[in-house]
């Protein structure tokens, strides 16, 4: 892609007029644009530093699919397509009209919408926050409608926003132009813009080509915009410079991402003697989306005089945490966590390549239940091989109201094949729940003596876990930290301080165990909004609930003195239950 357009149509509209194209003419296109605009993903997100470019590459890449011009056909107002489903864009559409790649004829796509959203905490001519001293937030003014005016042809502007309707109307530049001797005639593109502070039904609706959030959105805001694009193969773009506000964005973004892409800055940054950054780096996540880090260094128009008086401001080497954030849009802390350390791109494991005959029978193995008697219970297992390396694989969320006991307790007890468990661990509520003075803890004992006699499992007695101490929590903690120190799993042997060779404790998450991972991840400290209320809360701050049952299960067992590795004669381990992890879910 070179810094000017090499050829502008010359159809459906009078380029007499070409100064109009002026602005957009002269962009320069960075390096993470140039990755941005090949980038096929359903989500782009855009954490950068402060002025690091991602608002302008946003809104350039904008114009771009006005004019039909963006290389992803799908991303484009106008494209084609054959009955095969391959795409082509203005540019690339084959003189007679036949696919290449399968003969098909090919025809115009017809969108049902041909609406963009963009979307910020001000809408257009709101002045934001002032702070005390008079001036303006620059994280909730409103910058997108200025930055994509400045590349977007005026000519294009049929019809600008205004004070009751904040929306633009643009002019399609394709429409009445000939390709392969076929006339297009398209209907005029809608840019409309909303705020966060509307009601989340406000923006809800319609169908939507692609929306923007520029910075971070309130989570119930994203989630509506999620259906808007489905129906038009859309997309939804996100760009921000991380906050001590910022929440879901880290969990459900950045940590699933498909691919990160990264500067030559960012990579230098990020760099440290355990870790080599990849300017493009790719994950197993299966999630369609894209992570580009850039720095403030990487904007063109700054001086390395401007930067440094940027970082002055910062605090400099007296806050490092806070010019990570703005210089780099590096997460310095994820607040509230409890377990900061887990990452998926780092514990979320595939086990085919390392159990290809399954999980030793002669490891020890351990299950839970989290027992609520009408939320859905937390059940699964794990597994200590005799290196001291954890396995989290299995996870079951029954509901109480659909499943009898003995109906939960059956299908538990498949998931747990032939394996004998060592601990049996439930939670201390399910012996207090009487029924004709029998307890939830002796039915579930009742039921797994019956399947065992039926030759459904090895059966196992249930016994309630210790409620107090934070144990399980640290040594969950401290496996996290070590998995992320080996990378990957059988990777634990280190040498001490004494030359002695040793096995690091860690932890894993089979790629099946999706609620668990998410539970893990989500899990955070209460924050109390309300001021009263926070005066009336004990100081120390207390777990949520919402996310804590499939924890509760691990800290139990890692607490449990009779969970530790069983050394093996040899470290040989046997070959039995082949595919058990594709088994019945």
């Amino acid at each position: 892609m070179n810094s000017s357009i090499d050829k502008i149509p010359s159809d459906g509209l009078d380029y007499s007029e070409l100064e109009h194209f002026s602005n957009f003419l002269k962009y320069q296109p960075t390096w993470q644009f140039k990755q941005l605009i090949h980038l096929p993903h359903k989500i782009i997100a855009a954490f950068t530093g402060n002025r690091a470019m991602k608002t302008s590459s946003f809104a350039y890449q904008y114009v771009y699919r006005i004019l039909g011009w963006h290389p992803i056909p799908e991303k484009n107002i106008l494209y084609f397509e054959c009955p095969q489903g391959h795409k082509f864009t203005v540019k690339t559409l084959p003189k007679d009209w036949i696919c290449p790649k399968c003969q098909g004829e090919i025809h115009i796509h017809e969108r049902e919408s041909r609406v963009f959203r963009f979307a910020s905490e001000t809408l257009p001519g709101e002045t934001g926050t002032v702070s005390k001293d008079g001036s303006v937030s620059a994280e909730v003014r409103n910058t997108v409608y200025p930055e994509f005016k400045k590349w977007l042809p005026p000519i294009l502007v049929k019809n600008d926003i205004k004070h009751r309707n904040l929306a633009m109307i643009i002019h399609d530049i394709n429409n009445g132009s000939v390709f392969c001797d076929k006339e297009y005639y398209g209907n005029d593109i809608i840019v409309e813009f909303v705020s966060y502070s509307q009601d989340t039904q406000a923006s809800a609706g319609q169908r939507r080509v692609s929306v923007w959030m520029d910075e971070e959105a309130p989570l119930d805001f994203w989630e509506e915009q999620v259906p808007r694009v489905a129906d038009e193969e859309g997309d939804l773009l996100l760009s921000l410079t991380p906050a001590n506000k910022i929440s879901w964005t880290y969990d459900l973004i950045f940590e699933r991402a498909q691919v990160y892409i990264r500067t030559k800055t960012m990579c230098d940054f990020l760099r440290t003697d355990d870790y080599e950054p990849k300017q493009i780096e790719y994950t197993d996540s299966k999630a369609s989306i894209a992570v580009i880090q850039a720095a403030t260094d990487d904007n063109p128009t700054i001086t390395e005089a401007g930067i440094n008086q940027m970082v002055d401001a910062y605090g400099g080497d007296d806050d490092p945490d806070l010019v990570a954030t703005r210089r780099y849009g590096i997460h310095k802390q994820v607040k509230g966590r409890i377990f900061k350390a887990f990452e998926y791109k780092v514990h979320f494991i595939n086990p085919e390549p390392y159990f290809p005959y399954g999980i030793s029978h002669d490891w020890v193995h351990a299950r839970g239940i989290d027992y609520h008697p009408q939320t859905p219970w937390a059940c699964g297992n794990m597994s200590l091989s005799s290196t001291n390396e954890a396995f989290i694989w299995m996870d079951y969320n029954p509901s109480p109201e659909k499943y009898t006991i003995r109906e939960i307790c059956h299908e538990f007890a498949i998931m747990g094949r032939d394996y004998k468990f060592t601990l049996n661990l439930i939670d201390p509520l399910s012996e207090g729940i009487k029924k004709d003075k029998i307890t939830v803890l002796d039915d579930i004992n009742s039921e797994f003596y019956e399947l065992k006699k039926e030759g459904i499992g090895e059966g196992g007695y249930w016994h309630t876990w210790d409620t107090k101490g934070e144990k399980g929590r640290d040594e969950i903690r401290k496996r996290l930290v070590n998995a992320k120190r080996c990378q990957r799993p059988f990777n634990n042997k280190i040498r001490d301080d004494r030359g002695r060779d040793v096995y690091l404790p860690t932890l894993w998450l089979f790629n099946n165990c999706k609620r668990a991972a998410e539970h893990m991840r989500r899990w955070r400290w209460e924050e109390y909004t309300e001021t009263k209320m926070a005066q009336l809360r004990d100081a120390k701050n207390r777990p949520e609930e919402k996310w804590s049952h499939m924890n509760m299960i691990w800290e139990a067992i890692f607490k449990h003195p009779a969970f530790k590795a069983r050394k093996i004669n040899g470290l040989r381990e046997t070959k039995r239950a082949k595919s058990y992890f594709k088994g019945r879910r």
